[in-house]
């Protein structure tokens, strides 16, 4: 794959940056809708492994509507919805 370059729309997760120039990856994961598995969007930091991974559940609860929310969303609303996220357990 190298040389061809991704579609961001296509894209299974995004990095981003915090406010302390912090990388972090949102990638979607879960099972099937209207269940307790059902979509969750995760945030892992990818420079400090003592940073807890966060999740926020998707409103629409489906792995495919999340993913078209999340190659969407800017880096502010990413940083909102981190914000937001319950620490993994």
């Amino acid at each position: 794959m190298s040389g061809m370059a991704v579609d961001p729309k296509r894209a299974l997760s995004r990095t981003f940056l915090d406010e302390g120039m912090v990388r972090w990856e949102a990638y979607v994961s879960g099972g099937q809708p209207n269940t307790a598995r059902a979509a969750r969007i995760y945030f892992v930091c990818l420079e400090d492994p003592f940073e807890p991974p966060r999740w926020v559940p998707h409103e629409s609860r489906s792995v495919a509507e999340a993913t078209r929310a999340l190659a969407g969303m800017s880096d502010a609303e990413l940083l909102d919805l981190r914000g937001r996220g319950k620490p993994l357990e």
